[in-house]
């Protein structure tokens, strides 16, 4: 009874806050399910503000499970350009092409075969189950920590593990509008349990939540920083054009077009006369040092920008930075 109670609330409280987010507008089932797939693909390690008008585009571009299955990945690469983890899009293709030739071209409604859709784990999985087709899941995001952490004062390092969050979703209950539920418990992580200066007296649940009645809203965590990580960009310049490489260094960045790198210490980045510059990624944080000549010969496997016609090629946000510190375009 507890728990219907509580659902009660956060749903209550859901009807009269919840943000208008572009995937939430969908006509029919079928629209609903490929909206889900792929907002929570883009959502992935990146926040919602970010993703809005990349989903926007998506959707006008490719607007369902059979065109994403067919589409060029250079269209679909022009898609997610800035969004990062380009990975992503390419398992977001693949999975259309699973989805069209293993089940009919229809979004498996079965967790576990979701979890064979490559890009899907567990977490994706449950959301898709529960926002895409109402099923009695809650996906274990970093809004959903953070809420659990807080309403049962969860402060030793052995009480934030994952397997000891996942036991304590109990606390949630179930509700007969399971999509709109996961959305909401989501919600309240987003919009009132906020890592700093939680609004709890906005809170729907905040008579149920220790750190409330503590008034101690800290929360332990075992968030790993971003690694630094310096490199030396070598900027080739041949009769105006710019000599590019096929990535072969970052994992996240397969295929992409870079300017040749090497990593180094950072004695010798702090030491570099050379133009330096900072790119904050979503895995590292990469300080680069930006050597650049003008070559005669060709590297061998390259490519040549012109700097007139760089727009047209998909390239990575910090190949563009160095680009933007050299050139005007």
């Amino acid at each position: 009874m507890k728990s219907q109670n509580i659902s009660k609330k956060i749903l209550y409280w859901y009807d009269n806050n919840k943000r208008q987010l572009p995937w939430r507008n969908h006509t029919s089932q079928k629209q609903r399910q490929y909206y889900t797939l792929v907002s929570e693909i883009m959502l992935q390690q990146t926040q919602v503000k970010t993703v809005i008008p990349y989903f926007e585009n998506f959707i006008k571009k490719i607007p369902d499970i059979a065109k994403l299955s067919k589409v060029s990945n250079k269209k679909l690469m022009k898609c997610w350009e800035g969004l990062g983890y380009y990975s992503r899009a390419i398992n977001l293709k693949k999975t259309a092409q699973k989805i069209i030739k293993e089940y009919k071209g229809k979004l498996p409604r079965n967790i576990n075969q979701l979890k064979s859709l490559p890009g899907i784990g567990d977490y994706t999985s449950a959301a898709i189950m529960a926002i895409a087709f109402n099923k009695p899941f809650i996906p274990l995001d970093g809004n959903v920590e953070r809420i659990l952490k807080r309403v049962f004062y969860l402060i030793k390092y052995n009480e934030i593990n994952k397997k000891y969050l996942i036991k304590k979703k109990i606390f949630f209950g179930h509700s007969n509008r399971s999509s709109d539920y996961a959305q909401a418990i989501m919600e309240i992580g987003a919009l009132i349990c906020k890592p700093t200066k939680p609004l709890c007296l906005e809170c729907p649940i905040k008579e149920n939540c220790i750190s409330y009645k503590k008034n101690n809203f800290e929360i332990s965590s075992n968030y790993k920083f971003n690694k630094i990580k310096y490199f030396e960009a070598y900027v080739f310049v041949n009769k105006n054009r710019y000599q590019l490489v096929k990535n072969n260094k970052f994992n996240f960045l397969k295929n992409l077009l870079i300017f040749p790198m090497r990593e180094i210490n950072k004695q010798k980045f702090q030491s570099s006369i050379n133009k330096r510059i900072n790119v904050k990624m979503s895995n590292m944080d990469m300080k680069i040092v930006i050597n650049k000549k003008n070559k005669k010969n060709i590297i061998k496997n390259s490519f040549l920008l012109d700097k007139d016609n760089i727009k047209n090629y998909i390239l990575p946000s910090f190949t563009k930075k160095i680009f933007k510190s050299v050139i005007n375009y």
